[in-house]
């Protein structure tokens, strides 16, 4: 062999300016120089033996292969070889082995060197074990919050203005019992109508409806009848951002229970009169009457109340007193006043269906705080109705809530307990392992001072995971702190392609940036935008052709930046477009070289841009590609700007 092909392990470590330059300049994680011909590791930098668990010595004249374990680079260095002149890296996923036998995953970049005649290889290693961690997690947190939004007691639906469905949880489906076609289409218009389908009087819901499109601030509240003799009340509210409004929210809970208990105290009250008409010879029949009554009423399993027009309490059950911690005695000798029963932050709810019944005759049901004899207070729900012939006096029906609003707190004791039991530990563990790693419990020896180095990664990882999990639950919650300021969209856009050209190259597509200003000030979270990027970037690269580039436009406008992403790739299906910024939304299709996901990236993408006071939107055509698009407020210029 020519002595000038030659390269002795002994001069592994004298490789030339050009390219120990190369290998500097390309490098960001852990480094292999390799010989192209014969795939021996010819150098390598300190990572690489702190990731597998070998000295540089052990490793230089070594061959590849003892290193990866993977089937497909085989192939992969195969299809490189046949390749006369690689002048853009390669990115590709592979497994290596450490010393101890155990395997992980890493994302390798290899890029081509070649000089006096002999050819290299130059690696770029990530350890990616973290990032596939920390995707398996978000997907199992994301099925939790969908788990206890479908456990609620109530039928929730969204929509947005345009009409389409945006949320519906499985308690409103199993209610209506909307069939397939319902679900899938998420169509407003023919959800609604199917409701009214199932209404005794639809028409009176349809007009409730029409309301609501003429003034689309307001908030109401429906009685419905179903055919099936069941009863719903249907609260429905509007949905704002930024005091903008983005669509309305519908709540519907069944009463039926609640209502069948009214029917039957009404029809024994109406045998009663009907006694008292008869006089003498039906009294007998009417204290039977009173007395069945009475049973009923101490006999239901909510709190039942009689009162006249000045609130004062006439009679009550026996479950109404246990709500307000009073005997039968103390209530029949104290004069007990409605509106002194409740909390003052529940008198306009109070007046409000006091009015309600003197003008319809009965009341919508509403919530207050009852305050019981110890001072405590208990959430209920009342129902209000005046009684038959009588126009100062009323019956109601409390319903105890205490349950349900532990159950709401479910939810918040879960996030208080991740937050505090695990992120303040964490702190604690990672301010400890990193003084050790500094050398403030004196000097450790190579390899605990790995062990150390090793659990200092992992606190931060975990750390990191715990913040991912609260970001999350804020986000769906609506409680996600946006953080607004002046920044340079151009600069954080120049950033996003940068950390994103990688995954674009593993899948053959490049980035181009065309149309744009020098600089764009805008109105955001800079942030939460690079998260943005990332999801309009990666979903783009997975659809355009290989071989091809993706488009990116920053283009100004009267008041806002418009950044555009645009692809030719294959379009949106059509029957897919109405349900494309839903959660967990992912069109079927066979391109293979789709990468997998939660379909979560564009609801995300859709809530932070609109948390911004931004839009995000999409144009598409079947065949021909699609263009993503939003707007950021521009940011007002100042004397300091450059």
């Amino acid at each position: 062999m020519d002595p000038s092909e030659q390269l002795s392990v002994s001069n592994q470590g004298h490789l030339s300016d050009a390219l120990m330059r190369h290998v500097i300049e390309r490098s960001r994680d852990a480094i292999m120089v390799v010989d192209a011909e014969r795939l021996i590791l010819l150098d390598v930098d300190q990572n690489v033996c702190q990731m597998l668990g070998y000295t540089r010595e052990q490793l230089l004249g070594q061959a590849l292969a003892n290193v990866e374990c993977s089937l497909l680079d085989v192939f992969f260095w195969e299809d490189l070889k046949q390749v006369a002149l690689l002048k853009l890296s390669r990115v590709a996923e592979t497994e290596w082995m450490r010393s101890d036998g155990s395997s992980f995953h890493v994302e390798k970049r290899v890029s081509y060197f070649s000089e006096n005649g002999k050819n290299f290889w130059i690696i770029h290693a990530e350890d990616i074990t973290r990032r596939r961690l920390i995707e398996e997690q978000q997907v199992q947190l994301v099925s939790q919050l969908q788990s206890s939004m479908d456990a609620t007691a109530e039928g929730i639906l969204a929509v947005d203005l345009s009409g389409k469905v945006i949320n519906l949880n499985r308690r409103f489906a199993t209610m209506w019992s909307l069939p397939e076609e319902i679900l899938v289409g998420r169509s407003t218009d023919a959800t609604m109508a199917y409701l009214r389908s199932c209404l005794i009087d639809g028409a009176r819901f349809s007009a409730s409806l029409d309301e609501v499109l003429l003034v689309p601030q307001m908030e109401t509240e429906d009685l419905l009848a179903l055919c099936d003799g069941r009863y719903f009340v249907c609260v429905s509210k509007p949905e704002f951002l930024r005091d903008r409004l983005i669509g309305r929210v519908f709540s519907v809970r069944d009463i039926t229970a609640m209502k069948k208990v009214e029917n039957d105290l009404l029809a024994a009250r109406d045998a009663a009169e009907l006694a008292s008409l008869e006089k003498t010879v039906m009294l007998e029949a009417l204290q039977v009457s009173e007395l069945r009554l009475r049973r009923l009423l101490n006999s239901s399993l909510i709190g039942i109340m009689q009162g006249d027009i000045r609130g004062h309490l006439t009679e009550a059950n026996e479950v109404l007193l246990q709500l307000l911690g009073v005997s039968r005695s103390e209530f029949m000798t104290t004069d007990h006043d409605w509106l002194a029963l409740t909390a003052p932050d529940s008198y306009a709810n109070y007046q409000a269906a006091m009015l309600e019944l003197h003008k319809h005759g009965q009341a919508a049901p509403f919530e207050v705080e009852l305050r019981r004899k110890d001072g405590s207070t208990v959430p209920v729900m009342v129902g209000l109705a005046q009684l038959e012939g009588s126009r100062v006096e009323w019956v109601g029906f409390v319903l105890d809530l205490t349950e349900q609003r532990k159950a709401d707190r479910i939810k918040a004791d879960f996030i208080s307990m991740v937050s505090h039991e695990l992120r303040t530990p964490l702190t604690s563990i990672r301010g400890a392992l990193s003084l050790l790693e500094h050398g403030v419990g004196g000097v450790l020896p190579p390899k605990i001072m790995d062990l150390v180095k090793i659990a200092h990664k992992n606190s931060q990882r975990l750390g990191v995971l715990v913040n991912d999990l609260l970001d999350m639950e804020k986000l769906a919650s609506g409680k996600m702190a946006i953080s607004v300021d002046r920044f340079d969209l151009m600069a954080v856009t120049y950033q996003a392609l940068e950390a994103n050209v990688a995954y674009a190259q593993t899948l053959g597509v490049q980035y181009r940036l065309t149309e744009h200003p020098e600089h764009a000030l805008v109105n955001g979270d800079s942030n939460r935008l690079m998260q943005v990027f990332a999801n309009l970037l990666s979903n783009a690269a997975k659809f355009a052709p290989a071989g091809d580039f993706v488009e990116i436009r920053v283009v100004a406008q009267d008041a806002t930046f418009r950044v555009e992403v645009v692809d030719r790739g294959r379009g949106i299906p059509l029957a897919f477009r109405e349900r494309i910024f839903s959660k967990f939304a992912q069109a079927d299709g066979g391109d293979t070289r789709q990468q997998g996901g939660t379909g979560l990236g564009l609801n995300i993408s859709k809530t932070l841009i609109e948390k911004m006071g931004g839009e995000i939107g999409f144009e598409s055509e079947e065949g021909r590609g699609t263009v993503f698009w939003f707007t950021l407020l521009a940011g007002a210029h100042r004397l300091s700007d450059k």
